[in-house]
């Protein structure tokens, strides 16, 4: 019999993503508008150029709506059943610290590999190092979104013999 040990949940569109895009759209619609603001009103133009200032702005608020974009695209593709299963033994389990944790396994033919600063919150990557499931010799079944170079995992279930 397995247990859940991991799952992921996915989320869903927060007010955040609405306010992004409200505040992007407001600040193209108004660019003359704050250009005078700031260099008429503020008077900053000589600390730094106002063009300057907008376009550094402008590019987080597309940097964010980017995110945004990367992220329900993958949950389109979870959605649309592109979760692969795997279920075996734990092998070949390597971990490094360094600045973060990078950990990788393989479970049959199947590479697992993450690190618990760079892999998405949306994926397992044993932010909580816990070594009693993710241990060489463990039974599980992990469900993976395959990536280009990785497997990102979405849920983990260990095997857990019944006792009588």
């Amino acid at each position: 019999m397995f247990e859940i040990y991991y799952q992921s949940k996915i989320p869903t569109i927060g007010w955040d993503f609405y306010i992004t895009i409200a505040i992007t759209l407001s600040l193209v619609f108004s660019f003359s508008f704050l250009k005078r603001l700031y260099e008429d009103k503020l008077k900053l133009s000589n600390i730094m150029d106002f063009r300057l200032l907008f376009s550094l702005v402008f590019l987080y608020f597309l940097t964010e709506i980017y995110s945004y974009y990367e992220l329900f695209e993958t949950i389109e593709r979870i959605e649309s059943g592109e979760l692969v299963s795997v279920e075996g033994i734990i092998t070949d389990l390597k971990t490094e610290k360094f600045n973060s944790r990078k950990e990788s396994f393989k479970v049959g033919k199947v590479s697992f590999d993450y690190n618990d600063v760079v892999t998405s919150g949306l994926f397992f990557a044993n932010r909580a190092h816990d070594s009693k499931v993710i241990k060489e010799g463990n039974r599980v079944k992990i469900s993976y979104l395959p990536e280009e170079d990785d497997n990102l995992i979405f849920e983990i279930k260990v095997f857990k013999p019944n006792v009588k």
